[in-house]
């Protein structure tokens, strides 16, 4: 419980000052005063100096806590989980190559284009996918309370950008919001989205997505490998199970 309790104290920190210096408030005032550069590199070294530690400690309390749910090991849920990351790499590197209007410091736009017809926030949605699919796989307190926070930010980031835009005189951001989706593939035009996609971006998003998968155990030390999972699925709740249900007997 701990763990958990830690683990999401640092997202409230990270997504307070995230938001916080973002605002339609704090933002101005501070670029007025030490100017748009150095508000950005301010802004990015607040928001590494919260984020490093929160990952740090979550991937060295993984899997700590009460066992809140186990998604049976199947490879049809394995590879939907793999697709949905695999979604959200792509939309992440499209939403680089193509920034949307709704982002900091963005080319306004009243038209969408590409993956802005998925979601106008395809980086902060792709980042919520992968975290999703993540939260869904690994179910103890801590695991759920680290990869939930990235679902949660998303949303939340995303929700904020939208306001502190609709607050301003932007007409064109105005009617680029009406004609977007909050949430991935919820509106007409997603399908013509996905068919302008830039096949760089998806390549890119696709390679980046196996590289990550294939070093996933070196590079993160979270899962090492896919014995790991069928142990905690196996012995820790199978055979724990079947030798509680034996014994009340």
């Amino acid at each position: 419980m701990k763990e958990s309790f830690v683990i999401a104290i640092l997202w409230l920190l990270f997504a307070l000052s995230h938001m916080v210096l973002s605002s339609s408030k704090f933002r101005p005032k501070l670029v007025a005063l030490i100017g748009e550069k150095r508000f950005i590199a301010f802004y990015s070294l607040l928001a590494f100096v919260f984020f490093a530690p929160l990952v740090f400690y979550a991937s060295t309390n993984l899997h700590s806590g009460p066992l809140i749910w186990l998604v049976i090991d199947s490879q049809g849920i394995r590879y939907l989980l793999e697709l949905i990351n695999l979604i959200g790499f792509v939309l992440v590197v499209s939403g680089i190559l193509t920034p949307s209007p709704a982002a900091v410091m963005s080319v306004p736009r009243d038209e969408p284009v590409g993956v802005q017809r998925i979601t106008r926030h395809p980086v902060f949605m792709g980042i919520g996918l992968w975290g999703f699919a993540h939260m869904v796989a690994n179910g103890f307190l801590s695991d759920v309370t680290f990869f939930g926070g990235f679902v949660i930010f998303a949303l939340i980031g995303c929700w904020h950008q939208d306001q502190r835009k609709l607050a301003g005189s932007d007409v064109q951001f105005k009617k680029f919001h009406a004609a977007t989706a909050f949430i991935p593939f919820t509106k007409r035009g997603a399908v013509r989205g996905l068919k302008e996609l830039r096949p760089v971006a998806v390549i890119a998003g696709v390679a980046v997505a196996l590289i990550a998968r294939f070093l996933h155990p070196s590079i993160f030390g979270w899962i090492k490998n896919i014995r790991d999972w069928r142990y905690f699925f196996e012995k820790i709740w199978v055979r724990e199970l079947w030798k509680t249900r034996i014994s009340d007997f």
